[in-house]
């Protein structure tokens, strides 16, 4: 059995798959030295200096690549750094010619029996979630909702809402209409489908839709996505606000048609994406 040390905190959804995974198949060790396998998940360490050992480095160094990742000498062949989803790779490695460590597409599981549907509860509540878009969108979309005669509650990424209450909404919710901006792997929605919730999503397809950062990334050219995990089960999504309605009647008469969460069940879970890091690290 291989030995694992996690030198660093991950975002805490990464954390728990990460633990997930270790605890299960894994034996969890204090320190580099005694470690076959290093995850670091924004600390610099000289990974030359550890030829028998591999490293498994990021995804929160950098948004982009910066000095400190820039630093890292592979000589020894024994690093390797991930990004969530396909996209957020290709920004690295294709924009920004990143080629100091391969990068590794590498998504983390979502917990599907904590967020989980309930037969029980009526589905009698339509949830419009809202993150960092530009606040005109936003307008846009509420008021296409009142003009449909749709009550919604709001959750909103800034405002640091209570999972709790995002989960118990989760749980009586028709449906999830989505305004959000590029998302390397987007738990908040995954989660949403894996209560098997069908979700209509305003989708993006560059960095300076992120309307806080917008200067910041405004030179940036790479194709982004709110959904980088999606499949036809899932919903539906547009792009341009003309389709609104369009998109949103079609949504609509299909809605017991979608099956989100055996999309996530079968691409997702805790189990399925184990296996993959299991045989990712084995072929280290």
């Amino acid at each position: 059995m291989k030995k694992v040390f996690i030198m660093d905190k991950y975002h805490h959804k990464n954390q728990f798959f990460l633990d997930y995974l270790v605890k299960n198949h894994f034996q969890r060790v204090g320190s580099v030295e005694n470690a076959d396998i290093i995850f670091s998940a924004a600390t610099y360490i000289h990974i030359q200096n550890y030829p028998d050992k591999k490293f498994i480095l990021g995804p929160h160094f950098s948004v982009f690549p910066e000095k400190k990742v820039k630093q890292f000498n592979n000589r020894e062949n024994n690093g390797t750094y991930i990004q969530p989803s396909e996209w957020s790779k290709s920004v690295w490695t294709d924009e920004f010619s990143f080629k100091n460590l391969p990068v590794k597409s590498m998504s983390f599981g979502v917990d599907t029996k904590r967020f989980a549907p309930d037969d029980k509860m009526p589905k009698d509540t339509v949830i419009l979630y809202h993150k960092n878009r530009d606040p005109s969108d936003f307008k846009i979309i509420q008021d296409f909702l009142k003009y449909k005669n749709i009550n919604f509650v709001i959750f909103d990424y800034h405002k640091r809402y209570k999972e709790e209450d995002y989960l118990k909404a989760l749980k009586r919710a028709k449906y999830c209409i989505w305004l959000g901006s590029h998302e390397s792997q987007g738990f908040a929605l995954e989660e949403a489908l894996s209560c098997n919730v069908p979700i209509c999503v305003w989708n993006v397809t560059l960095h300076k839709q992120e309307y806080t950062k917008r200067n910041k990334y405004r030179n940036i050219k790479s194709k982004v996505t709110t959904i980088p995990y999606w499949d036809s089960m899932c919903g539906e999504y547009f792009y341009d606000n003309e389709d609104i309605e369009t998109t949103f009647d079609t949504f609509i008469s299909k809605l017991n048609q979608y099956t989100p969460r055996k999309y996530i069940l079968e691409n997702l879970s805790l189990e399925k994406r184990a296996n993959e890091w299991i045989k990712f690290i084995n072929e280290l």
